[in-house]
């Protein structure tokens, strides 16, 4: 099945079809009316909620085995078959699309970890992981890798249609629907330069001089700033198409490389949606290929990444 290219990418659509009757439709027209529904409910979901994980998408690790107490063969069988596992959930991506993984989705660590050269395989210590306080058994070196979600589009089903192929063919056929679909794609963090390595930007940050609250508890303290920061806020979260957004989004160096290039090209899609950073532990020591020999430890760091912060996360928070 390919991945035909998303309209949204070039289009704005804010352009509706005009029906009347005796006007001939083509197919631009169809695409039209369906870019321009899909347009403005991006625009809405992105200024409304933001960029980044709506609601599930938890990324865990499971060794896939059962432990046994002092079972030295435990890590063993973790390497062999331990995966990486992202739940069922919906993220809006930075151009406003709904990505929704319907069914737990897998990673195979061992066959991701082999499959990569092993230059691009960075060992390192703990202090250069850059993960969260939150994060547990962290081990002492490891190789870290960033997992992303990314919205793509799947050809479902055949029919003809001869202006598709030459225009003599009885045997030309087209995608008969279009299904919503997503990518995920781990990469190891081992850009030159970046030690350890970063994190995400903010995609709706606060204008220089504003302030955070922890809890609401705090909000009560200097309302009248509270309030005016929030405001300048607003004022200055507009972007003015698809295009800013990625630069805003992705102007750092955060987005790895291989996501933002394919054969020394742009990439045409490139509104990635970061979900966890992975250390997979390794020693000091190295196989027959030069990649650091792994230990079978893995942990994840799920609070990195940037939340689409939805009116019912809201209630709940403030226990209304």
């Amino acid at each position: 099945m390919g991945s035909p290219k998303d309209p949204l990418l070039e289009n704005e659509a804010t352009d509706r079809t005009y029906y009347a009757t005796g006007v001939l439709l083509d197919t631009t027209d169809f695409v039209a009316e369906q870019s321009y529904h899909r347009g403005r409910l991006a625009r809405a979901l992105s200024a409304l909620h933001g960029v980044g994980t709506a609601s599930g998408l938890s990324v865990d690790y499971e060794p896939h085995h059962k432990s046994s107490p002092g079972d030295p063969t435990d890590l063993e069988k973790a390497k062999e078959v331990g995966e990486i596992v992202v739940s069922p959930g919906i993220a809006i991506d930075p151009l406003g699309r709904l990505v929704e993984v319907t069914t737990k989705s897998c990673i195979r660590v061992k066959r991701w970890y082999e499959g990569y050269e092993p230059a691009k395989l960075v060992r390192r210590i703990d202090d250069d992981f850059n993960i969260g306080p939150s994060v547990l058994n962290v081990p002492p070196e490891g190789v870290v890798a960033d997992l992303f979600l990314r919205f793509r589009v799947y050809e479902r089903g055949w029919t003809p249609a001869m202006a598709s192929g030459l225009y003599d063919a009885t045997d030309a056929v087209s995608p008969a629907r279009l299904r919503d679909g997503y990518e995920l794609r781990l990469v190891p963090r081992g850009e030159q330069g970046q030690k350890p390595p970063s994190v995400p930007a903010s995609p709706w940050p606060l204008p220089d001089g504003g302030k955070t609250w922890p809890s609401p508890s705090d909000w009560s303290q200097n309302p009248d700033t509270r309030v005016s920061d929030l405001k300048k806020a607003i004022l200055a979260s507009w972007h003015p198409g698809r295009p800013a957004l990625l630069d805003k989004l992705w102007s750092s160096t955060f987005l790895p490389h291989e996501l933002r290039y394919e054969n020394n090209q742009a990439v045409e899609d490139p509104a990635w949606v970061f979900l966890a950073r992975v250390v997979i532990g390794v020693t000091g020591n190295a196989d027959s290929a030069g990649r650091s020999i792994r230990t079978g430890a893995v942990v994840v760091d799920n609070e990195m990444r940037p939340f689409a912060v939805t009116v019912a996360a809201l209630a709940r928070w403030l226990g209304i």
